[in-house]
């Protein structure tokens, strides 16, 4: 898992902290590229899903994509006959299986569709957002591609 995301990195000597420190390193720069990339200003992964309506647009758009690939992720997961509790990069939560693999294809889908939907519309819905998601994943052909990377990431 992380040496997929680190290609050319040796990461067989790196700690697991080392390596979740990484990863965070990594996942805030994505961020404040899809920022940078669609003109939206990125201030940081900040909501509290309590308070739903306090969290900014992009924020929200960010958990409703991810939300709906979380979804997506566990039923290929659970189809194939994987736990999606048991996970590598993740450890806690209920689903930590699927949040390592939806990070995988996060960066081509549900940031794109969400930095592209504040981008065009910075009062975009979640309908709206959930719209690009459809047409990045598709066009990414995500379906097909998640169990032949698993097969492989595990094989």
């Amino acid at each position: 898992m992380f040496a997929l995301r680190f290609p050319g990195v040796d990461v067989s000597s790196k700690r697991i902290q080392e390596l979740q420190g990484m990863e965070g390193e990594r996942v805030r720069a994505l961020y404040a590229d899809m920022g940078r990339k669609y003109a939206v200003t990125w201030k940081g992964r900040n909501y509290d899903p309590a308070k739903w309506h306090v969290a900014d647009n992009v924020n929200r758009a960010v958990s409703a994509a991810n939300a709906a690939l979380y979804a997506l992720c566990t039923a290929v997961l659970c189809s194939m006959g994987y736990l999606p509790q048991l996970g590598f990069v993740h450890s806690s939560g209920t689903l930590p299986f699927v949040f390592d693999v939806a990070d995988i294809y996060k960066p081509e889908t549900s940031l794109e569709a969400a930095f592209q939907a504040v981008s065009v519309n910075p009062r975009a819905d979640t309908d709206q957002v959930l719209a690009l998601l459809k047409a990045h994943i598709e066009k990414q052909q995500v379906l097909r591609r998640i169990p032949k990377d698993v097969e492989e990431l595990l094989g």
